[in-house]
Order: structure tokens, then sequence, then C-alpha cells
């Protein structure tokens, strides 16, 4: 009986796997927002410029709007709805993120928060460093108000004990607290931490198997750059092979929706995600998966 119940439980485990599809160009995401940042000063931070031989750096990314926000909503839902300020919002249960199609090919997700109180917490901030408007998922209802989902929004000290487990997402969105993201430190700041962050994961077997790691920034600090022009850098094993190269390609936050939904052939949102060339997809994915990024020789305006 014993022996029935065993064979049970391993084919259906099976079944669960084999469902689960494989990534064109990675098996694991993990993005890193950091904060209002100009381009050219992430570009000349040295501790940032020295992981770009470990990585691919791109000089043409660009976040969507202002304040920081909306860019955070962009990154998971494919547009901002119209909302241009850093207020609570809760966006009734009929907004669909990445999260409903991460869940229907039965991919994993979680939202890592720093100094989040406490699981779920839906309170505008801290004292302890944790910002709201800097947690994008706790802002749609179809998560905060799901149990089950939101069961998946935690603060960050769970990512070691997920890997502990061996169990790191699919999908990670990780956020540093106020002090960590530069917001309210400098970019030298930022950029040392996400470096010391960075480094002992990267040697970890668990998380950097097949792994894309996204580091981006949600906005430029300059509100008179229209193009709203930052930095990001891919890093991970996912992109070993074309490390120390650079991706000239126009990219925005929405780009991070469609190289997730091309990785994983899991469709769009219909909104920004299917915007061309608001959603190119990140090249090397692009070559994988037959899609056809848009050039840009004149960005549009963007803030």
């Amino acid at each position: 009986m014993l022996f029935n119940k065993l064979v049970s439980l391993a084919l259906l485990a099976a079944t669960v796997s084999a469902q689960v599809p494989k990534g064109a160009a990675f098996d694991h995401i993990f993005i890193v927002f950091l904060e209002n940042t100009d381009y050219d000063l992430a570009n000349s931070d040295p501790t940032l410029r020295s992981l770009f031989s470990s990585g691919v750096a791109l000089n043409n990314y660009h976040g969507v709007t202002h304040p920081s926000q909306p860019n955070y909503f962009a990154a998971i839902a494919g547009d901002y709805f119209g909302y241009k300020d850093d207020s609570a919002h809760n966006m009734g249960s009929s907004y669909k993120t990445v999260v409903d199609l991460l869940e229907a090919k039965g991919l994993t997700w979680k939202s890592y928060q720093e100094n989040m109180p406490s699981v779920c917490y839906t309170g505008t901030s801290s004292k302890s460093l944790y910002y709201r408007k800097h947690n994008p998922f706790i802002s749609f209802d179809n998560i905060s108000k799901n149990t089950t989902r939101c069961k998946n929004v935690v603060p960050s000290t769970q990512l070691q004990t997920d890997l502990q487990a061996g169990s790191l997402p699919n999908y990670s969105f990780y956020t540093p607290n106020i002090k960590n993201d530069g917001h309210d430190t400098t970019v030298a700041y930022a950029s040392k931490w996400f470096s010391g962050f960075l480094a002992p994961l990267l040697a970890n077997p668990t998380f950097n198997n097949n792994t894309l790691v996204v580091l981006t920034f949600d906005e430029a600090d300059d509100y008179t750059d229209k193009t709203n022009h930052v930095l990001g850098l891919l890093l991970g094993s996912a992109v070993n092979s074309i490390k120390n190269t650079v991706d000239s390609t126009f990219y925005t936050q929405y780009s991070l929706i469609s190289t997730v939904t091309a990785n994983w052939g899991l469709g769009n949102l219909g909104r920004n995600d299917i915007n061309k060339p608001l959603s190119n997809v990140f090249s090397f994915v692009a070559s994988l998966t037959g899609y056809q990024n848009v050039v840009v020789t004149n960005p549009p305006s963007l803030n």
C-alpha cells in the first residue's frame, strides 16, 4: 500500500515537472531595481563598470515615466495605467500581471522585499526602510487579496531559506531597501551593496543554474531627459557565452515582461508588453525564440 502511494506521488511529480516549460534562454530570472539614476552617472560608476566584463551591458535601456512607482507597475503589468505618483493604489482583480502568465504555465515566482515587516504586508512604509511604492505586486488585488498568491510576496530573508531548500523560483523580483537601492543614498552606495549582494549568489550553484540576473534602474533622475535613459546589466550563468559584451538594442521596462514571455512561451497581457518597439526582447533571448525586435534610431519621449 505504501509502495503504491509512493509510486503515485512520483508519477504526479513527474507529470507536474513535465508540464513546466523549459526556458529557451534561461530557467530562472532574478530582477533587481536600483533607483533614480541617470545613465551617464551609472555607466561611469567604477563598481558597476567592474561587473561589465561578467555580463552584458544594456546601453539603450529606458524607464517609461516618472516617478518611481509607475515604472514598477510597468515592469510587471505592461502598463502604469495613467498613475504618475507614488501613492498607494489598489487595482481591481481584473488587472492581470506577469504572475497570471507564469502561473498559467506552472512556473513559480516570488517578490523578495528588503525590510518588509511580514509576508503580504500591505502598509505603505515602515521604520525599517521598506516602501510599498517599490513593491508593485502588493498593488494588484488579484495578488494582495489572494491568500495563496500573496504568500509569495515576502521579506527578503526568505531568499536564503529558499536557496537552502533548493527552491529558487523561476521568476524573482528583488527590491532592495530605500538605502541599498540608492534612493536615499548614492549610486556608489547602491552599486557597492549590489556587488556584495550578488557575488555569493553567483557562486551558489542552486542560485546560478541557467539564471539570468537583470539589474536596472526604475527611472532617470533628470526629468529633463525626455528619453528616461538608464543603465541595464545582464548577469548570471545564462549569459556566460556572451559576457563582456554591449547590447545597444532599444529596451524599456516593458521589455522585462516581453523577455519573460518569449523565453517561456507564455503569451502576453495585451498591453505595452506587445507594443513594439517598447517591448523589444533582450537580444540573446530574441535570437533563440525568433522574436523580431524593432530598430530604434531616435528613442521616443518617455517622460
